[in-house]
């Protein structure tokens, strides 16, 4: 059986080797997030997993994830930054960190925290989005 959450956000920053050198450029977005996990029901309480369960492992996860710097593992020793601001980088996995590495690197640590299958759903501004599923 699957069950999800809807309706979580997070703000950070990245650039990627997009088709138009501006996504090269440092910028940011609101990403919304969607988790659905899959589990035996339980005959005993009649659920997968308690709702909250869930709501609370996505949120600790993307607390990780607000208002950093997403960096691919790869890069992580090129980045520089100073200015009058904090400057808090979350290292990802994968080449670069496109919508489709943060959705699965979202999906591992979800996993990792509830222990079920789980597929994350994550929109870049309204339209686009990817999937990410682990394992």
């Amino acid at each position: 059986m699957k069950i999800g959450v809807e309706g979580f956000t997070f703000d950070s920053a990245h650039y990627t080797e997009g088709i138009t050198e501006k996504c090269m450029n440092l910028h940011g977005h609101t990403f919304s997030v969607s988790v659905e996990v899959e589990g035996r029901l339980d005959e005993e309480s009649g659920m997968v997993s308690d709702f909250g369960t869930i709501k609370d492992a996505v949120r600790n996860t993307l607390r990780e994830w607000d208002h950093k710097f997403l960096v691919p593992k790869r890069e992580a020793k090129n980045i520089e930054g100073a200015g009058p601001f904090n400057l808090e980088i979350k290292i990802i996995e994968g080449k670069a960190a496109t919508t489709e590495n943060i959705a699965l690197n979202l999906a591992k640590e979800i996993h990792e925290r509830l222990g079920f299958p789980v597929k994350v759903k994550v929109y870049e501004g309204e339209r686009s989005y990817a999937v990410g599923e682990w394992p």
